[in-house]
């Protein structure tokens, strides 16, 4: 042991060759305990694969490949290795050479397209075969479909709000996220949104989960809260951009966003998804698998969290008394 560490003696290597020895990569060193063992032990091809569990071809490839003075041959670069023979396409070169052509002049023509017009040509050559030849040269990629989409992904500067706003003030900042609800079978999608400060909730069910739902959901959010709203957090959900977040653009609003995969981020938002779920929907017995009867469920779930269920962070009082008593009104 040297240093804290194990060293191996190999028995077949000169004593110049131990320091590179000890280079050797994990999958080297262990060929090389395969070879020295065979030496070892009077060459017993055998005796040694059955000790290593191996198969004859693997170990004689290595054996015949191994120099004492040469340890690298016991690498495997796995970027250099090629099959000794490829598979060709049997499809007719002059075929080939048309698809070519005629994604060339137009790169934006899908395989299908390609297809008709090489029927309407008396060819004939499989989706596959088309989409091959589109692969195998970078020339007739689109890249213009790609670029759109990274320029819509990136369209919307995506800002992460300061933690100092969930207790700035009422409204400073709102969280809201999205939840799906599977009823015996139908799936419906609770909309909800919390005031960071105030806990003031409220939830809304739809059967779809489109920004123009999102939008709609941040109107009655608007109504809803008596305050104004200065800033909201959401996720990076599809449905939190285009017609919503053109509505909180309207409206004067900053639109802060999670970064992806981090629900810490709106956690109000999503412990109040849990005692949506836990201590209210869970207990209904009477929940059918239609929207107005989870609206109903909602709006009854708004008034006992906001005006009957007492808060420890809020010093026991609910959200709509802690907004009373700074704002000197109640909730509408």
């Amino acid at each position: 042991m040297y240093s804290g560490s194990y060293m191996r003696a190999y028995r077949i290597l000169p004593k110049s060759e131990y320091v590179r020895a000890a280079s050797l990569s994990k999958e080297a060193k262990r060929r090389l305990e395969w070879i020295d063992w065979y030496h070892f032990h009077s060459k017993k091809v055998r005796a040694t694969l059955r000790h290593f569990s191996l198969s004859p071809d693997v170990f004689y490839r290595w054996l015949r490949r191994f120099n004492p003075y040469r340890l690298e041959t016991l690498e495997d670069n796995k970027k250099t290795r090629k099959p000794h023979k490829l598979r060709e396409m049997a499809t007719d070169p002059a075929v080939l050479q048309r698809i070519y052509d005629i994604r060339l002049t137009d790169v934006s023509k899908s395989k299908y397209e390609i297809h008709e017009e090489l029927l309407r040509e008396g060819l004939s050559a499989a989706h596959n075969v088309i989409q091959k030849v589109v692969n195998r040269h970078p020339e007739l990629k689109n890249l213009s479909r790609k670029l759109a989409k990274q320029k819509r992904r990136y369209s919307i500067a995506r800002i992460r709000a300061a933690r100092e706003l969930r207790d700035e003030g009422l409204g400073s900042l709102i969280q809201i996220d999205t939840k799906h609800l599977t009823i015996l079978g139908p799936r419906f999608y609770l909309f909800v949104a919390v005031d960071c400060k105030s806990r003031l909730g409220f939830v809304e069910a739809y059967t779809t989960a489109s920004s123009r739902v999102a939008a709609d959901f941040l109107s009655k959010v608007t109504r809803y809260f008596p305050f104004p709203i200065e800033a909201i957090n959401t996720d990076n959900g599809s449905e939190y951009l285009l017609n919503f977040h053109k509505l909180i653009t309207g409206l004067g609003i900053t639109h802060y966003f999670t970064y992806p995969n981090t629900p810490k981020m709106n956690g109000r938002v999503e412990r109040l998804l849990q005692t949506l779920i836990y201590e209210f929907l869970n207990l209904q017995e009477d929940l059918r698998p239609e929207i107005e009867a989870v609206r109903k469920k909602c709006r009854e779930f708004n008034y006992k969290y906001n005006y009957q269920r007492f808060h420890q962070t809020l010093g026991y009082k609910t959200p709509a008394g802690y907004v009373k008593s700074n704002l000197g009104a109640g909730v509408t």
